[in-house]
């Protein structure tokens, strides 16, 4: 998958429906720019669509809930406060649908020395479409009306970058099962994946995995996705040992570091030997 590729499905998660419109002649530019930022492109209102069709009158804030999370996962406690609202079952009720219509995941933590899930739980927006929506065409749909777009380059929407590697987290969490194939892991002996999260307290710092795998022999492989629209350097090697230094580690558990990516990394990352296993999403 070359840069041109995950693009297109970073930004319409891979839907095919949605691929029936892409013209494979042009660059995903041309086509993320026709479907998206276009008057009357085809997913310029679809999200619209889709939602009033399913939530009718309530979609306001069922659209505020999700709003919450486009910058990434966030707790029930985090999203109320951004909503300047009370914590109540109706609320969560709300977020419960949203989960059920696969537009948020809602991803626990765990206990690793038993390997239960915590109380503790973040909403991520699981829909890529969706998230892109709300981030940029909604965000700029007076200017697509005025076809502002024509001469705008992509890669100068502010946050750019950052979004597209919420998106590419949301492609590697929606086939976890690749990843785990990729480590050789028998589906048997995985006790429990999902991102993981340990928050900060008086005695510990917090840390978070973008993906992490435990195993019965209480061997834990801690992913970090990463998206970099140039090969990745030997930086990440620092940021992942400072990540797993924080990270609380039960008596007689052994932690190895992975690397997802998608668009190469510096063969000194390689030959450092630092990362268990470097794995090329593409």
């Amino acid at each position: 998958m070359d840069t041109q590729k995950f693009k297109i499905i970073a930004v319409t998660g891979g839907i095919p429906r949605y691929l029936e419109e892409i013209d494979s002649n042009q660059s995903a530019e041309y086509n993320i720019k026709q479907l998206c930022f276009k008057k009357r492109g085809f997913l310029t209102n679809e999200f619209e669509k889709i939602f009033s069709d399913l939530f009718s009158r309530w979609s306001k804030i069922y659209k505020d809930l999700i709003t919450c999370c486009i910058d990434g996962p966030a707790s029930i406690k985090e999203i109320c406060a951004r909503l300047g609202v009370n914590r109540t079952g109706l609320i969560s009720s709300y977020l419960e649908d949203l989960v059920k219509a696969n537009f948020l995941a809602r991803d626990h933590t765990w206990l690793l020395k038993s390997a239960k899930y915590s109380l503790l739980s973040r909403f991520r927006i699981s829909d890529n479409y969706l998230r892109f929506y709300l981030k940029y065409i909604q965000a700029y749909m007076q200017l697509i009306e005025q076809d502002g777009f024509k001469d705008k380059s992509l890669n100068s929407l502010p946050g750019w970058s950052t979004i597209m590697g919420l998106q590419f987290q949301n492609l590697v969490l929606h086939n976890r099962h690749y990843i785990r194939n990729s480590l050789h892991l028998l589906p048997e002996d995985v006790v429990i994946d999902n991102p993981y999260f340990q928050k900060s307290t008086a005695v510990h710092k917090g840390c978070q995995i973008d993906y992490m795998i435990q195993t019965k022999f209480n061997n834990l492989f801690a992913c970090e996705i990463k998206f970099s629209k140039n090969e990745i350097s030997t930086n990440i090697i620092q940021e992942m040992q400072d990540k797993l230094a924080r990270l609380i580690l039960p008596r007689g558990f052994s932690c190895w570091p992975v690397l997802i990516h998608v668009n190469g990394v510096n063969e000194k990352v390689e030959d450092s030997g630092y990362f268990t296993k470097i794995i090329d999403f593409s």
